[in-house]
């Protein structure tokens, strides 16, 4: 398909020439850009994530399937860690957008902090970690428990990024400020659950047409 193909502009005799053509060949995967460009979550559970904990500050909550960040959780000691591999159908050198899925309790947001680094299969893993403060959260809360949207930054992708590489990050409740990122302690006087931490990454094919390769 060449790039920029609108999808919705493909007539079936078109479709049945893409097929013949990838059964035949083996080798043949379509690409659509621009207005066909799609968006996906990479997602990342934090309830089965190892903890590192002191005194209970962050810990599992088997009944809401939460990591449960108290009032007193800090940076840098307790960071719960994920670690992402870009897919194959990822638009190379795009940007990617992590978000958290988190319970909301009260008229406040936490200190939510990421620690990021991202870099490409062969390449030396940076021994550094770059820093970002939570910048807006997508609900107004009102009462109760609200599933609640927060976004981080977008994180440009590395230099001439390749197939599958690789994006980790750590989660803080900075309850301190230990950072600095922050106007001051953390405003959430209560536990904040945190269900889950996803990027948002866009797609411009179905995969790649080389395992480590893309045409």
């Amino acid at each position: 398909m060449a790039e920029g193909k609108v999808l919705s502009a493909i007539g079936p005799g078109w479709v049945r020439r893409v097929i013949n053509r990838a059964f035949q060949q083996g080798s043949f995967v379509p690409r659509f850009g621009n207005a066909a460009l799609a968006w996906e979550d990479l997602r990342a559970p934090l309830i089965g994530q190892r903890l590192l904990v002191v005194a209970g500050r962050v810990d599992y909550n088997y009944t809401e399937l939460t990591v449960d960040f108290s009032a007193t959780a800090r940076y840098l000691n307790e960071p719960v860690g994920v670690v992402f591999q870009m897919t194959h159908a990822k638009l190379l050198d795009s940007p990617v957008y992590p978000h958290l899925h988190w319970t909301q309790e009260e008229d406040h947001i936490p200190n939510w902090l990421i620690a990021f680094r991202w870099y490409k299969n062969g390449q030396l893993v940076p021994s550094t970690w770059t820093l970002a403060k939570y910048t807006t959260h997508e609900y107004t809360y009102a009462s109760g428990a609200l599933a609640q949207y927060t976004n981080f930054p977008g994180i440009s992708a590395p230099a001439s990024e390749t197939v599958s590489s690789m994006l980790e990050i750590k989660l803080y409740r900075d309850s301190a400020n230990t950072s600095t990122k922050f106007a001051g302690a953390d405003p959430y006087t209560m536990t904040a659950k945190a269900k889950e931490l996803d990027v948002h990454i866009q797609l411009d094919s179905l995969g790649s047409n080389g395992q480590l390769t893309k045409a």
